[in-house]
């Protein structure tokens, strides 16, 4: 669940003029330091709300089940979260705004961003019994606003049903300048 916000930060906006990005099989590391040339964040304060359109459990066979542990992911990502990017921030964005806190061995398959649109695939191995997570992105973006698609294949052998698939929608927007 904490890759939700995955893509939100990173699309906080690169101008169609700018460079673009494209790469297959990188690390979070590599796609990070690629987009920071073609990131032209706008400082100020961003609002970030996340939509779970669609949340199945395959394997559970108790729709009481199925609902609850739903319902306790769409919960968690209901309200919106606002938060200040500094100019400084904006100027040298860090891998994390690019894709979170690394966790488990993550890697884009295919990663573009170019012209508004990004576009991007990853896997992540989670090692022994933790399973396996993939990912789809896309969606458009500007210097002050993104709007994302995010579809969600987690398999895991210790999770009820051993997988979860989620899609999932985000938007954010510069909402003015930062809060003091």
């Amino acid at each position: 669940m904490s890759r939700l916000f995955l893509f939100a930060p990173l699309l906080l906006a690169a101008c169609s003029a700018q460079p673009s990005v494209k790469a297959e099989n990188a690390s979070i590391a590599e796609v990070a330091d690629a987009a920071r040339v073609a990131v032209a964040l706008q400082p100020g304060q961003w609002s970030t709300t996340v939509d779970v359109t669609e949340l199945k459990f395959p394997g559970v066979d108790d729709p009481r089940v199925a609902d609850a542990m739903g319902g306790m992911m769409k919960k968690a990502q209901a309200e919106a979260h606002s938060y200040c990017v500094t100019a400084d921030q904006a100027s040298k964005p860090s891998a994390e705004l690019f894709a979170g806190k690394a966790s488990g061995d993550c890697r884009y398959d295919t990663f573009t961003m170019a012209g508004g649109r990004i576009d991007a695939a990853m896997t992540c191995a989670r090692g022994g019994a933790q399973g396996t997570m993939t990912m789809t992105t896309s969606g458009t973006y500007s210097s002050t606003a993104y709007d994302v698609a995010m579809n969600m294949k987690v398999a895991n052998p210790g999770m009820p049903g051993g997988a979860m698939t989620m899609k999932a929608r985000t938007k954010g927007a510069r909402t003015g300048d930062c809060k003091a």
